[in-house]
């Protein structure tokens, strides 16, 4: 009897775990829309890994490392004042986000179309996957 109740307890804890962990994700990817749609730079660049890497689905890297995506992120924010994203279908499994998006590029502009796959390592966004553009 007891290793059963043990057993429970093990895989209680994991199902809580993984439980956590999908919430995690959830949140790291209501929060990279919302921070992308603000076009705050910092809050944006907190969610992704010091190392994250951006790549042309399947693997064409475009490039490597948080200081090249606030880079890049940041001047295109400047940019596009009136940028608007919203989500049209989002899966979420294991550890990656597959979102389907539409970018308003400017008020009244027609939305461009994209898929984007997420990969999170240790509540942040370590690779990124541009499947549609």
């Amino acid at each position: 009897m007891k290793k059963f109740i043990l057993l429970l307890f093990i895989l209680s804890a994991n199902v809580s775990a993984f439980a956590q962990e999908l919430i995690d994700i959830k949140i790291i990817s209501q929060k990279q829309m919302e921070t992308y749609n603000s076009r705050n730079i910092d809050a944006y660049a907190a969610l992704f890994s010091d190392d994250v890497k951006v790549y042309d689905f399947p693997k064409k890297l475009r490039y490597e490392g948080k200081d090249k995506l606030i880079a890049y992120y940041g001047a295109f924010f400047k940019k596009t004042p009136e940028l608007y994203s919203f989500i049209e279908k989002r899966i979420i499994t294991d550890n990656k986000i597959i979102d389907q998006e539409k970018v308003i590029y400017e008020k009244g502009g027609k939305p461009k179309e994209f898929v984007v796959m997420y990969v999170v390592e240790n509540g942040k966004i370590a690779e990124v996957y541009y499947i549609k553009r």
